[in-house]
């Protein structure tokens, strides 16, 4: 009897050790996301989510709007302004490495939607791959962000906003996409990200 216990229990042991190698995640996406923000069954998200807005160094400077204020500012106090919680990174000297930095942290935060400016696009490849697998919505500011591929469309960005104009209309743009994805709707000021 306490031979077939023994072997019972070491059958038992093997099973759940090949059980959990089956179970890894495949990809690099931070699990579990930490955020009280869950998305609700519409596709939207709550209204005090926060929003993460990485931009390029010269966002820190006074923008074409006149008043002296940097796009970065623009950016928090407009999406303050609406009910969100902005979380604003403006990268520095080593803007590329910055700016993965600051695409990984927030979607490890909890980030409902990064709306990005990227200094190169091409090295948020990765960054921006599991920014989609954690869930997050990804706007390109301007340029199109290039994904890494594995069977998508090739872009990394679900939407994108033309940078023509001021800074002033782009924030406006940006602001009421967001108040479409937090509603569930799809925007209608989208550029198709493919341009």
């Amino acid at each position: 009897m306490r031979r077939t216990v023994a072997v019972l229990t070491a059958a038992l042991a093997a099973s759940a050790l090949v059980l959990t190698g089956c179970s890894g995640t495949t990809t690099t996406a931070p699990t579990p996301v930490r955020s009280t923000d869950l998305t609700s069954s519409d596709g939207g998200f709550d209204q005090n989510a926060v929003i993460g807005v990485v931009l390029t160094g010269d966002a820190a400077t006074p923008s074409d709007s006149g008043d002296g204020r940097s796009l970065a500012t623009v950016f928090r106090e407009q999406l303050t302004e609406a009910g969100f919680r902005p979380d604003i990174r403006v990268a520095g000297a080593d803007q590329a490495a910055r700016q993965r930095s600051a695409v990984r942290d927030l979607v490890r935060t909890g980030a409902k939607a990064l709306l990005v400016r990227a200094a190169d696009p091409s090295s948020l490849r990765t960054e921006l791959r599991d920014a989609h697998d954690a869930g997050v919505v990804v706007v390109a500011l301007g340029s199109a962000l290039p994904s890494s591929g594995g069977g998508n469309d090739g872009l990394a960005s679900d939407y994108r906003i033309d940078s023509a104009g001021s800074d002033d209309e782009l924030v406006s743009r940006s602001v009421d996409m967001v108040a479409s994805l937090q509603r569930g709707e799809e925007p209608q000021d989208a550029d198709d990200p493919a341009q």
